[in-house]
């Protein structure tokens, strides 16, 4: 990234920004929408319950017959991912 500047909607890019752009350089004009929303993160309950839901689908289409089984390891070896921990 050469350079970054807020502009208004509607407006052209600023003077700033255009004096550092050379066609054929490798560099391109871009926007990007700024919301003033905040990003709204998953409490550890919602994180929890998506985790195990999302477990049992897939181990329900790979293999039926044996998912309660399954489901049941992967909660015992991984604990705290799927109680909604983030684990880095």
């Amino acid at each position: 990234m050469l350079a970054s500047e807020q502009v208004e909607e509607g407006q052209p890019a600023p003077a700033s920004v255009m004096d550092l752009w050379v066609a054929g350089a490798g560099y391109a004009v871009c926007l990007d929408f700024c919301g003033d929303k905040p990003i709204r993160r998953w409490s550890e309950e919602q994180k929890a319950a998506a985790r195990r839901r999302n477990l049992a689908k897939r181990v329900y289409r790979t293999a039926p017959l044996f998912a309660d089984e399954l489901i049941e390891r992967e909660l015992e070896a991984r604990p705290d991912y799927f109680s909604g921990k983030t684990v880095r």
